[in-house]
């Protein structure tokens, strides 16, 4: 009866160690527009940074701890939050059903529809996002959580080209939105145009555009609308105007930034898919083998017990015995592999920054280079283009941003 409890508990272990999922890559497909669409009904886009879904700042070390624990690493998830941004922004454009589509480094007033995301799982294995989605009128399109599974032929380039590890989810958002968009009514797109026009208006020169707009609770609508010829509001539009060439100025950093790590980010994604499924079966089988072994210790000494002690007993009891504190010292094995991995799992995370190369802006013949992490070179230039917006009204002529090819590049 002991040997029959013994070949279960190590079938279970097997059966529990072997068992896989098989997944299947990209199984969801980007809805296209099929007809033209009038332009003024095109409604344009912005896709804020992402949350990041990690405190800001300096981070106490129990917090950090408890994060690595789970699989986040800080400054990783601070890089997704860009690069997510950016490629629901493509994925779109891809999509024909849109006007212009920016992504913000904040909430801002210059689209008609406005995309906010949160991140709150992604190791390469899995992602989850919280996606909220409004439109000028206040009225809310989407606020749904976004999950999924990757399979390991997501990270295949070659097959897969133009396709994110993560598309699948990016292709729902995408579609979710077309759906919403393609049951307006006639004359809904260019009313919310009209409300985020008046909004940008009423935010600069509150005093001349007071009473535009009817506000009820979170709920915004047209009141009157200005003259056709009214030089105020074609001035407010000019300076929106202005600042959609800022966005877009920024958003060309963006796509560097995206384009320029992005073979680092898939690198990171893949290897962490790999080590995340491992830590888990580490666990699983570290817990089987540890329990399995106790049990077949005991079972050897109950058997032991109710032996009558001939030579055939003892050879069943040591091997018993044996087996138990084997598969324990092997779970220790497998609890020390686990450390091993996921201490990798850190490194290759503090070294993703570094492989993020120095940037050089070019604003009017002026070059300014940016170094240090992906964030620094972010706000730095940020910081530059903003001065130069105050200074300027915003209009910048030429901004041209590339990888800085010297490596004694004086400013």
């Amino acid at each position: 009866m002991l040997k029959k409890i013994v070949l279960i508990s190590f079938a279970l272990f097997l059966f529990a160690c072997g068992s896989n999922e098989v997944r299947m890559p990209h199984q969801v497909s980007l809805s296209s527009s099929t007809k033209t669409i009038n332009e003024v009904d095109l409604l344009d886009i912005a896709v804020v940074l992402f949350d990041p879904g990690v405190p800001e700042g300096e981070i106490d070390k129990d917090v950090l701890e408890d994060l690595i624990n789970d699989g986040t690493f800080v400054h990783i998830r601070r890089t997704e939050s860009r690069y997510m941004a950016i490629h629901l922004r493509d994925t779109l454009q891809d999509s024909g059903f849109w006007g212009s589509v920016w992504v913000t480094p904040n909430r801002s007033l210059v689209a008609d529809l406005e995309i906010m995301g949160q991140i709150l799982h992604s190791d390469g294995d899995s992602l989850s996002l919280d996606i909220h989605v409004l439109d000028a009128s206040g009225e809310t399109w989407l606020d749904r959580n976004y999950k999924m599974s990757t399979a390991a032929g997501s990270f295949n380039r070659n097959l897969y080209p133009n396709k994110d590890p993560y598309q699948d989810v990016f292709n729902r958002i995408a579609n979710d939105l077309a759906n919403i968009q393609s049951r307006l009514d006639p004359g809904e797109g260019q009313e919310l145009r009209t409300i985020s026009k008046l909004k940008y208006a009423e935010d600069i020169s509150p005093e001349s555009f007071d009473g535009y707009l009817i506000r009820n609770r979170d709920r915004i609508s047209l009141n009157r609308l200005p003259a056709e010829d009214d030089p105020q509001f074609s001035r407010t539009q000019r300076a929106r105007d202005r600042e959609h060439t800022f966005i877009e100025a920024l958003n060309e950093h963006y796509v560097n930034f995206y384009n320029q790590s992005s073979e680092s980010y898939d690198g990171w994604r893949e290897y962490s898919r790999e080590e995340s499924i491992a830590i888990r079966e580490l666990e699983s089988s570290s817990r089987w083998r540890t329990g399995i072994g106790v049990a077949t210790i005991i079972a050897s000494i109950v058997y032991d017990s109710n032996s009558n002690g001939d030579f055939n007993s003892r050879v069943v009891r040591d091997t018993m015995m044996y087996t138990g504190v084997e598969m324990i010292k092997s779970a220790g094995v497998r609890r020390e592999e686990k450390r091993l991995h996921t201490q990798s799992l850190e490194e290759l995370s503090l070294s993703f920054d570094d492989e993020v190369m120095p940037m050089v802006v070019n604003i009017e013949g002026t070059q300014h280079r940016l170094t240090g992490t992906a964030d620094a070179q972010y706000l730095e230039w940020k910081d530059i283009l903003l001065d130069l917006y105050r200074t300027e009204t915003g209009f910048v002529s030429e901004v041209d941003i590339f990888i800085d090819p010297l490596e004694d590049f004086e400013e």
